[in-house]
């Protein structure tokens, strides 16, 4: 159920800007944000507390991942560098099984799992926003080929870890 009203929300909120390099750094900027969130809940969790999961926190994740997405696509039809799209949409699947997993835990040692994969994620965006704004070094190079280094869905590129 609480899914299914993030879903709702995240779909009636439109976003502020389309896939580009200053969406990129603000989805970089976001990630700093819910790093520290994330690493709060887990010191909560730490010191024998049980986290609340605010609905926003909840759905600041879920459109973290939907960026991903967004952004992956951008880059593939920027022609950036292939394995950044990629990144993007690996970093959109992860935030959607970690979220499940908040979603379905049953205790506090895999609640504590996925936040703690989740913080990883957000430190490692901040990182890969930086890099997809920058211009690539040899513009054309990345189109030279029509494959793409992962598939385009976020779900085939999970199931492709597997």
């Amino acid at each position: 159920m609480k899914r299914l009203v993030i879903a709702i929300a995240l779909f009636a909120t439109p976003f502020t800007a389309s896939a580009s390099p200053e969406l990129a750094s603000q989805w970089g900027s976001k990630a700093a944000s819910l790093h520290a969130q994330t690493t709060d809940l887990i010191t909560m969790i730490d010191q024998g507390d049980s986290p609340d999961f605010a609905l926003q926190y909840l759905l600041d994740v879920q459109r973290f991942a939907a960026t991903a997405t967004r952004l992956g696509s951008w880059i593939d039809r920027s022609s950036g560098a292939k394995d950044l799209g990629c990144i993007f949409r690996g970093m959109a699947a992860e935030g959607e099984v970690q979220l499940d997993t908040l979603d379905s835990a049953d205790d506090t040692a895999t609640t504590r799992e996925a936040l703690r994969r989740l913080a990883t994620m957000f430190s490692d965006a901040e990182m890969v926003a930086i890099a997809s704004t920058r211009r690539s070094a040899t513009p054309g190079l990345a189109s030279a080929t029509s494959r793409q280094s992962c598939p385009a869905s976020s779900y085939a590129a999970l199931d492709a870890l597997h």
